[in-house]
C-alpha cells in the first residue's frame, strides 16, 4: 500500500510541473509578466542556444524577463508563442512549442519549433534549455 501512495504523489508532482509549464506560457502570451515571473525561481539560469546577440546564458529571473523583453522589443511585439504539448515527471517538463516572429527592420520572419527543456524545483523553473529545430535560421534572424 505504501508504493501506491508514493506513485500517487510522484504523478501529483508531475502534474503539477506540468500546470506550471502550461500557465508559465499562457501568462507570457497574454503578456501577464508578473504572472510569469512567480513561476521561475529567483536563482533560476536559461541557456540559449548559437551565435546571435541573445545566446548565451540568462542567470536570475530578472535575466530571464530582461531576455524575453528584448525578444518581444526586437520584434516589435509579433512574437507569438504556441503549446503544442509539455510533458513532464517529477523533475523535468520539456515544452515542445512554436513560435512565429516578424523583424520590423525588414530582416524578414521565422518560424521555429522548439523543445524546451526545464527542470523544476519546488514547482518553480529552476533551469532551462532551448532546443532549436533549425538554429542557423534562428541565428540569422536574431543577428544584428
Amino acid at each position: 500500500m505504501t508504493t501506491l501512495i508514493q506513485e500517487d504523489a510522484m504523478t501529483g508532482t508531475a502534474q503539477r510541473n506540468a500546470r506550471v509549464v502550461r500557465e508559465f506560457y499562457a501568462a507570457l502570451t497574454a503578456g501577464d509578466i508578473a504572472t510569469a515571473a512567480g513561476m521561475i525561481a529567483e536563482d533560476a539560469v536559461l541557456h540559449v542556444p548559437g551565435r546571435s546577440p541573445n545566446t548565451g546564458d540568462y542567470a536570475g529571473r530578472e535575466a530571464i524577463l530582461g531576455f524575453v523583453a528584448h525578444a518581444h522589443e526586437l520584434t516589435g511585439g509579433t512574437l507569438q508563442l504556441t503549446v503544442h504539448r509539455v510533458l513532464a515527471d517529477e523533475e523535468v517538463a520539456v515544452a515542445l512549442t512554436t513560435y512565429t516572429a516578424s523583424r520590423p527592420d525588414g530582416r524578414g520572419s521565422l518560424e521555429n519549433n522548439l523543445a524546451h527543456v526545464i527542470r523544476m524545483r519546488d514547482g518553480q523553473i529552476a533551469e532551462s534549455w532551448f532546443h532549436t529545430r533549425d538554429q542557423y535560421s534562428v541565428d540569422a534572424f536574431w543577428a544584428d
